[in-house]
């Protein structure tokens, strides 16, 4: 049975619906007059797409790379090599091979010792084989976080296979911007000419990383220096925590590790950090852990502990839940003094630098039972907070000068155990949820000004806006499991959700391939990748 929801709760204008549903390029009503291109009923373009490997049965373009058998390639600080063994030495100090075809190769491996196996093995033994095969060939990445850093120049991206890649924004996507005239619309007209006469080793080049990490736990956070800079040294780098081994400091160049802080409880053993957060003034990075503390480290002294700020003891008032994340404020009063943590168990809690953090806070906002952990905090204004769930169906807004409850709230479907990042630019909420789209909300009237379909069968997991030019960084992917892995739509909860105007149409990808590829497309080619999305609707506020 279909259930349909109140206008009130999910407002889309014409023209986000036209978009949202429409999976044929040519009906986006593209013309020309004065040598000039205009769009209709679209804001968002696809400029650069950067997929990752997924092995699932859906109809996509293939990957050429990850096609090779014949050899394992290995990219290492941004130079390819090819050999044919695979003895390589692991080190988990320096994590940064890849192999693009591991689990292809492993699935050839293991086809052919079942294949040579004599006859009077053991049955029961060959169905352990096969289980295998098939475990290792369904195994899929997906983008799991992704942000720029302060300049946009380079961007960092986080996969489930424990690999951090950074990418350097296109150059010509820079340049194109760099005049200061945004409003032009032969810009995209212009942009689409320099890539069409691009070789296939220049576009090769453009979409590669110079730096890959493979770490060998699970990578909680990441987070880039904020006053980084290319013309100085010494703040070309960014900080990154994974399951069971300390903090460590890596360089933007090569990705060498620099520092490491180690987090001890109070029993002495090595802690994990799941939260980071570089001070806005001072050289200091906040570690937020699940032991009720907040672990800050001086860059300028490393692995000695600055301070141990005591959240919270086991039977006061004080902070309980493992820290998700951590921003300070940037306007007003107390600005890069005060900050918000958000928590796994759905709390808000607010601090300052100079106070006495054990079980004391300035304020607190309690959301329970509406969500499942607090995973993204942005200041808004001097007395604005957002916070953003997952497995919730909002974005909420606190006043801190009304601390009992939520004075609004936005509609953002975040129905996985995923971050679902948001970002804020300017007055407005930029956001993606499960089913793949992209949603604007003007924070002063409170109103959806825009909503527009991105990736068709992944959820947009994160979204960071560059700090300069009309950009949108968005990564989509999702889990799949063997159960559903021949399905055509990956997020089974799309009916009850929207009606029958929003769902998303099944069009193979081969029907619409050859008119893609005239026009910058408004939607992912890939199911799991990430994105640089050119916004109009960011050149007119």
């Amino acid at each position: 049975m279909e259930r349909h929801i109140n206008k009130d709760d999910i407002k889309m204008n014409k023209s986000g619906e036209e978009s949202g549903c429409n999976t044929n390029i040519n009906n986006m009503n593209i013309f020309s007059k004065n040598d000039e291109i205009f769009f209709n009923n679209e804001k968002c373009y696809i400029v650069q797409e950067i997929p990752f490997n997924d092995f699932y049965n859906y109809n996509y373009e293939r990957i050429r790379k990850f096609d090779k058998l014949e050899k394992e390639s290995y990219n290492i600080n941004g130079n390819t090599y090819s050999c044919d063994n695979t003895q390589t030495s692991t080190n988990s100090e320096y994590p940064t091979k890849i192999q693009f075809n591991k689990y292809i190769q492993k699935e050839n491996q293991n086809n052919q010792s079942i294949c040579n196996s004599s006859v009077n093995s053991d049955e029961n033994n060959k169905d352990v084989e096969k289980n295998k095969v098939k475990k290792i060939k369904l195994k899929n990445e997906f983008l799991k976080q992704c942000e720029f850093n302060n300049d946009g120049s380079c961007y960092y991206t986080i996969s489930s296979k424990n690999k951090l890649q950074l990418y350097a924004t296109d150059i010509t996507l820079l340049n194109i911007f760099s005049n200061g005239n945004k409003n032009n619309n032969n810009i995209l007209e212009n942009l689409y000419k320099k890539y069409k006469n691009m070789s296939d080793d220049e576009i090769e080049r453009r979409n590669s990383s110079w730096i890959n990490m493979n770490i060998n736990g699970h990578i909680y956070d990441c987070k880039f220096y904020p006053y980084f800079d290319w013309n100085n040294n010494n703040t070309c780098f960014f900080a990154l925590t994974s399951k069971d081994v300390p903090v460590k400091i890596y360089s933007a160049y090569d990705g060498s590790p620099l520092i490491s802080f180690k987090l001890f409880n109070e029993s002495q053993e090595l802690s994990n950090c799941y939260s980071l957060c570089f001070h806005p003034e001072k050289n200091w990075l906040l570690c937020g852990t699940k032991n009720r503390s907040i672990k800050v480290y001086d860059l300028n002294k490393p692995n000695e502990i600055y301070e141990n700020r005591i959240l919270g003891t086991r039977k006061g008032k004080g902070q309980k839940g493992i820290i998700s994340t951590i921003d300070y404020k940037k306007e007003g009063y107390g600005n890069n003094s005060i900050y918000a943590i958000g928590d796994y168990n759905d709390i808000l809690y607010i601090y300052a630098d100079n106070c006495n953090h054990k079980n004391d806070y300035i304020l607190k906002f309690s959301n329970k039972y509406n969500s499942n952990g607090i995973t993204c905090v942005k200041w808004y204004g001097e007395y604005n907070i957002l916070s953003g769930n997952r497995n919730g169906s909002y974005i909420y807004l606190y006043d801190i000068r009304n601390n009992k409850e939520h004075v609004h709230k936005f509609n953002r479907y975040a129905l996985t155990n995923q971050k679902y990042l948001f970002d804020v630019h300017k007055n407005y909420i930029i956001s993606g949820d499960t089913f793949g789209y992209l949603n604007f909300y003007n924070i002063e009237n409170n109103e959806l000004v825009h909503k527009q379909l991105i990736n068709k069968y992944s959820p947009i997991v994160s979204v960071n806006v560059h700090s300069t030019h009309p950009f949108i960084l968005t990564g989509s992917g999702t889990r799949r499991f063997y159960e559903n892995w021949n399905s055509k739509i990956d997020i089974s909860c799309t009916s009850p959700i929207y009606n029958n105007t929003n769902i998303h149409e099944e069009i193979s990808f081969k029907a619409e391939q050859d008119d893609i590829l005239q026009h910058f497309p408004s939607k992912s080619h890939y199911i799991n990748s990430v994105c640089t999305i050119f916004c109009k609707f960011l050149c007119n506020i």
